[in-house]
């Protein structure tokens, strides 16, 4: 299914989107619709940007309680999950976890997987499984593939050998998987190692029929664990024209069908200007992330709320203190974020702005 079949789908989504993030949000908070999971911190990539994989997180919820856990009101009305790490793949009941997911969240719409792609049988059978569960229930699956650079670039942005041909046949597997209904992208995390190399990954992406998210690197000891790495990876101020020349070409982009292309134009005047961030955001409206231990965030630069396993998630989701935490990160963290989670739901949510931007405003 191509772009534009996919706003025509969710066209519903958009007119409620445009109400409630633009009047009813000013009333109370939302119904909380997206759910970022990290279902565990297993991961076999050693990324250079991210330490998740050392972390030391605790113990993961078991199957028999995320089924105790799902029954709280919080999930009745989640529309999107996006199943993430560590390496989702490596759980070691994915299918059992995905189809509980199914079967326990009434409401839900749409699935996402992001993977390393690094060990391709198991990412193939693993997602063939997920799409088979999904398209029994009318829930479409996208699978984003981690790619950081050509040839050695990835290898040494994961700390992996040979890790750009393991994803390279990842990618050539899935495609067969398309003409079934799942739909494919790449992810590429941008830090000071890799930049010289993102013009190249969006090219072979191309060559594959593939769109590419582009990420600025973030740095946050809540979620990625990495701050300490922020003075090695981040941008530095003789990469800042060369990070501008992407942005702006990205952002130059734009049509009814290309969403993100807003992003990539207020990511570039973030850069260039100071500007605060306009890019609508979930995670400060109707989006959570609740993790492989049961610890509940709003977003990456979220304290922890509380943990599922001693408290309700709606509890946690709508406490007056937690709510309060909320409106202080929006209002020290969001103008500089450049994280992109469900970045085209928001912007549909919000599609007032993109519309100004398509008829010439800026973002």
């Amino acid at each position: 299914m191509n772009r534009w079949a996919v706003a025509a789908k969710n066209a519903p989504l958009i007119l409620r989107g445009i109400y409630e993030y633009n009047i009813a949000s000013r009333f109370g908070p939302l119904p909380a619709r997206e759910w970022l999971f990290p279902l565990t911190y297993r991961c076999d990539a050693r990324c250079v940007m991210c330490n998740i994989w050392q972390s030391g997180k605790g113990s993961e919820l078991s199957l028999e309680e995320w089924d105790q856990v799902l029954n709280d009101r919080l999930f009745a009305g989640i529309e999107s999950v996006a199943l993430s790490g560590g390496e989702p793949t490596l759980h070691p009941h994915l299918p059992q976890l995905a189809g509980l997911l199914l079967n326990r969240l009434p409401s839900l719409r749409r699935v996402t997987i992001t993977t390393n792609g690094l060990n391709t049988e198991r990412v193939v059978r693993q997602c063939a499984g997920l799409l088979e569960l999904c398209a029994k229930q009318g829930i479409g699956l996208f699978a984003g593939i981690s790619l950081d650079g050509l040839g050695e670039v990835h290898d040494r942005m994961r700390n992996i050998p040979e890790a750009f041909a393991k994803v390279q046949n990842t990618v050539q597997e899935l495609q067969s998987l398309r003409t079934h209904g799942l739909r494919l992208g790449i992810s590429c995390t941008l830090t000071s190692r890799n930049l010289h190399d993102a013009e190249n990954v969006g090219h072979w992406a191309e060559e594959r029929g593939l769109p590419v998210n582009y990420i600025v690197a973030s740095f946050a000891d809540s979620y990625y664990d990495n701050t300490e790495c922020a003075d090695e990876l981040a941008i530095r101020p003789d990469q800042q024209e060369q990070l501008l020349s992407l942005l702006y070409q990205l952002g130059s982009l734009k049509s009814p069908g290309n969403l993100a292309a807003y992003f990539y134009a207020d990511a570039a005047a973030m850069a260039e200007k100071g500007i605060p961030r306009r890019t609508p955001c979930i995670f400060q409206k109707d989006g959570f992330i609740l993790d492989a231990r049961g610890d509940l965030q709003y977003c990456m630069y979220s304290q922890i709320l509380g943990n599922v396993r001693q408290s309700g998630a709606a509890d946690l989701f709508y406490a007056p203190e937690n709510l309060k935490h909320r409106r202080q990160i929006i209002a020290e963290k969001c103008g500089k974020c450049t994280i992109t989670c469900f970045l085209e739901l928001g912007l549909a949510k919000d599609a007032f702005r993109y519309i100004r931007f398509l008829l010439g405003g800026r973002p």
